[in-house]
């Protein structure tokens, strides 16, 4: 038991390091960065750097330079072509150039005050994604369905809650979400042990024949698809989840009961159901 309690210790420290190191690899999006500079003079320029979609001409994403005329835009994968507008001058836009994740390009992009600019957008520096950082990544979004999440939510298997919808509350916190999940009893939203199913917890017997008994019912706790609680028994590791913060988890999955229980979360002792969180890992 004490190295049971030992790794899952350090499962839920783990957690917070997980959060801060591997999104920056699921995430690595292409980077263009750089300056927009007068043509004639060289002088910085504040104006507005986009990179737009050549099929619809809509801008895709889209940054203020700073007071020294530099930039920092990110985009996924796909063709682009790179503009600046500001006023007094002709804006600008650039060939479609084609960029992958992982992809960082610096430029000096030239804009004039009389028609078309002397001078052509220069390529500072370039540096193209290293091959095991985008098998990595694309590994991590090809895991990036929480483990049939996507699945289960089509079966109606219990509630689910993606990120989308968890942004769209005003708690900060996995227990003060879980107050508003129906069926669910939160004694304490920073302590999962104080957090019921509200529901028949079973039937004791009765000259040999089932009763009605109603009350609490305890849950079963997953993160990343593993179960972290200790059955029957009460531990700092799973009553801290209840502070995990909500900007931390990707999706989140609530079975209540048997019924609701999917084969891949179903153990004997979970009849009352469990919470599945998924991070974003």
């Amino acid at each position: 038991m004490g190295f049971q309690l030992i790794h899952r210790a350090a499962m839920a420290a783990g957690l917070v390091l997980t959060l801060a190191v591997v999104p920056a690899l699921a995430s690595a999006q292409a980077v263009v960065r750089g300056v927009l500079v007068d043509d004639s003079t060289g002088a910085f320029v504040h104006g507005t750097v986009m990179l737009v979609d050549p099929g619809n001409n809509a801008a895709v994403v889209h940054v203020v330079t700073d007071s020294n005329g530099a930039f920092d835009l990110e985009t996924g994968n796909g063709s682009y072509q790179i503009a600046a507008v500001t006023a007094g001058y002709t804006s600008v836009l650039s060939a479609p150039i084609q960029l992958e994740n992982g992809e960082r390009m610096t430029v000096r992009i030239p804009i004039s005050k009389n028609g078309d600019p002397q001078h052509n957008i220069s390529v500072l520096e370039h540096v193209r994604p290293d091959p095991n950082m985008v098998k990595a990544a694309q590994s991590m979004r090809d895991a990036s369905d929480m483990g049939g999440f996507s699945r289960r939510q089509a079966l109606g298997d219990g509630l689910h809650y993606t990120r989308a919808d968890l942004s769209k509350t005003q708690v900060s916190t996995l227990g003060e979400f879980l107050q508003s999940v129906p069926g669910l009893i939160v004694g304490n939203p920073g302590a999962t042990s104080t957090m019921n199913l509200a529901r028949n917890t079973g039937s004791p017997l009765t000259n040999g024949m089932p009763g009605n008994l109603s009350g609490p019912c305890r849950l079963g706790w997953f993160v990343d698809g593993h179960r972290i609680d200790l059955p029957g028994q009460n531990d700092p590791v799973t009553d801290g989840l209840g502070s995990l913060p909500l900007d931390n988890i990707a999706g989140l999955e609530v079975f209540r009961g048997l019924s609701e229980m999917p084969p891949e979360f179903a153990e004997p002792d979970l009849r009352c159901g469990a919470v599945a969180i998924w991070t974003k890992r």
